[in-house]
Order: C-alpha cells, then sequence, then structure tokens
C-alpha cells in the first residue's frame, strides 16, 4: 500500500547513514595502529604521501588469515563491480531513453536504440576510465567523490525540491537551472583553490580553502543556489504544464494519504539521527 511505498525510501536512508562509520572508521583505526608502533604501517604513493585509498585492501592484508584472505578480496572485487554495473547500466539507459529517443530521434526501431545504447556504454566506460587518472592528485578518493557530488547532487536537489513542490517549474527552467548551476559551480572551483593545487585553473584564485572539502562544499552550495535561482526565472517566463498532467507529481496536486503519521514519525526521526551524525563527523 502507499504507507510501505512512503516507509521503503525512508528505511533505506538508514543503512545509507551508516557510511561515515564504514568509511571513516576504518581509516581512524589504520592512523591508530600505525602511530602506536605496531607492525602495521599504511602504504605510501610514488610521492610519499599517505595511501589512504588502500586503508582497507591493506588491513585485510595485513591481518585476515589466508584462509579469509581471498574472500575478502573477493567481496571488495564485488562490491566495485556491482556499483559499476549499475552506474552503466543508468548511464547507457538515461542518454539512450531520456535523451536520445525523447530530444534526437524519437521513431527509431528497437535495434537501433540497442546500438545507441551500446556505444553509449563504450563511451561511459572510457570517459571514466579517463575520469579516475584526475583521482591522483587529490589526497584520497572520497575527496575527488565530494567534488563530483557536489557539481552533480547540488543542483539536483534543487531541480528535484522545485519539481516537487512549485508547481509552476517548467521543463526548460529545470534544464537551464542544471546548466547554469554546474557551469557556475565550475566556475567557483575555478576561482577559489585548496590545499594549494585543488581548482584555481580559471586564473588567481579570489579565496582560499583550508581543504578539499570545504571546496567541494563551497561548489555544493553555489551549485544549488544557482540552479534555485534560474529554474525559478526561467520558469517564470515560459509556459508550464496543465495541473491536470502534474497530479501525482507535485506535492500540492497529489492526493494526500490519510492516517500516515507511521512514516511521517519515521521520516521525523530519519531527519533527526542525520542530523546528530552530521554534527559528530562534521
Amino acid at each position: 500500500n502507499m504507507q510501505d511505498a512512503q516507509r521503503t525510501p525512508i528505511i533505506a536512508s538508514f543503512p545509507k547513514m551508516m557510511m561515515p562509520f564504514i568509511v571513516i572508521f576504518p581509516g581512524l583505526i589504520a592512523m591508530a595502529l600505525t602511530n602506536a608502533g605496531s607492525d602495521f604501517s599504511l602504504p605510501l604513493k610514488p610521492d610519499g604521501r599517505t595511501d589512504f585509498d588502500m586503508t582497507l585492501p591493506a588491513l585485510i592484508a595485513h591481518y585476515y588469515p589466508s584462509g579469509l584472505l581471498g574472500v575478502g578480496v573477493t567481496a571488495l572485487l564485488a562490491s566495485f563491480m556491482s556499483g559499476m554495473a549499475g552506474n552503466v547500466t543508468a548511464f547507457n539507459t538515461v542518454f539512450t531513453f531520456d535523451i536520445y529517443q525523447a530530444h534526437i530521434k524519437k521513431d527509431a526501431s528497437d535495434s537501433h536504440y540497442l546500438t545507441v545504447g551500446k556505444l553509449a556504454t563504450v563511451f561511459g566506460i572510457v570517459a571514466s576510465i579517463g575520469t579516475a587518472y584526475l583521482t591522483a592528485g587529490f589526497n584520497n578518493l572520497n575527496d575527488f567523490l565530494q567534488l563530483v557530488f557536489s557539481f552533480v547532487n547540488g543542483p539536483l536537489f534543487a531541480t528535484f525540491a522545485l519539481g516537487m513542490f512549485w508547481k509552476r517549474t517548467t521543463g526548460h527552467g529545470a534544464f537551464w537551472g542544471l546548466l547554469g548551476g554546474t557551469v557556475l559551480a565550475a566556475v567557483f572551483h575555478g576561482i577559489t583553490i585548496s590545499e594549494g593545487d585543488k581548482g584555481g585553473w580559471l586564473g588567481g584564485p579570489v579565496y582560499e580553502f583550508n581543504s578539499a572539502m570545504a571546496q567541494a562544499f563551497g561548489v555544493a552550495t553555489v551549485a544549488w543556489v544557482s540552479c534555485f535561482v534560474i529554474t525559478i526565472l526561467v520558469s517564470l517566463v515560459t509556459t508550464p504544464k496543465q495541473e491536470k498532467e502534474l497530479e501525482g507529481l507535485v506535492y500540492s496536486l497529489t492526493p494526500k494519504v490519510q492516517n500516515a503519521k507511521g512514516p511521517v514519525m519515521l521520516a521525523v526521526a530519519m531527519i533527526i539521527l542525520g542530523i546528530i551524525l552530521n554534527l559528530i563527523f562534521a
């Protein structure tokens, strides 16, 4: 029923909140073991910096017995492969059906779209390999991922928020908002710098952040605000859809479910827990 459908994403947010424990705790344990004078030490990169990306593999290789070492490596590889498979599938599906079929060639045969999907897969994999080389300039993979998320998730959040709660939002507004938010975020990254060499690719930096993570939060803020403002401005000068077409998509035009206290209380609990975790790990 509807309450079960509402509870599902809320419950799914709980394991997502555990990511700080999964990401941060192994690193803290590895640093403690390294500084405590044990026989464990984190590997180094070719330039002499500590390779934090190898924390889990190094811990597994050092502390797992021979019988479990293969299981641990297999689990890591399986998680990487499943994540990559999901991303590749999503990429070629979105490009083929939501972009190519919807806006470029609408009445082609299934075999044509299958070929486009295969080509999109190849392009996506090649692009991902090229992007992977960019991570070499970052202290760890997490800093790079946060920067990528700031470009992608920042404007997307603004677009989804307006689309869900403001019925005047138009497709043109969403498109130009996403594009403008991403471009302005790139400009902001280009005129700021962190850790001496992160950003600043547009010339002399106008502001210096203390860390790459702080810079990523700044980029996300610029992306969200600019996308939000541009989407509103463009939507106000373009024609919106009829209200009957937005039923079930916009909150104000969606029939309200009665006696849904369970999902509401669960959502409030998740919000409070999220705030607490952010305060702890900020």
